[in-house]
């Protein structure tokens, strides 16, 4: 009986040997970091069209500023965080734009024919609109 009692301890041990390697293996390959777009075969990029809210209450000024941004896209296409690197736009434009590409939906990025969790950098510039180009001038 102890006999049998120890080979199915033996069995069981072996058995959860066998499936701890089978995850750390698992773990190996779907890395956790995100890579920069210099080490991706294909860089994220968005579904759609991302709308951004351009300031309607100029009174009558022209508006521009820029908005520099790094995006942590996962390996679903979901940003996970959205890091203000610069910004000369006003607080509520700019927490506007940020919030426009906090949910916004990516194809993720490719790395040897994977998806994986990347880094994107993005730059948004506003800019008055050029005045004497158009037929109404």
């Amino acid at each position: 009986m102890k006999l049998r009692l120890r080979t199915a301890h033996f069995v069981a041990a072996l058995a959860l040997a066998a499936i701890a390697a089978g995850a750390i293996g698992w773990i190996d390959r779907v890395p956790a970091r995100y890579f920069p777009e210099n080490e991706v075969d294909r860089k994220a990029y968005p579904l759609r069209r991302i709308d951004l809210p351009y300031p309607d209450d100029r009174q009558g000024v022209d508006y521009y500023g820029t908005l520099r941004m790094e995006l942590r896209i996962n390996e679903r296409g979901d940003v996970d965080r959205v890091q203000v690197l610069g910004s000369t736009l006003p607080p509520r434009y700019r927490d506007a734009c940020v919030k426009a590409f906090a949910t916004a939906r990516f194809e993720p990025a490719l790395r040897e024919g994977r998806k994986v969790k990347s880094v994107k950098r993005v730059e948004v510039r506003f800019a008055p609109p050029v005045r004497g180009l158009g037929r109404d001038s």
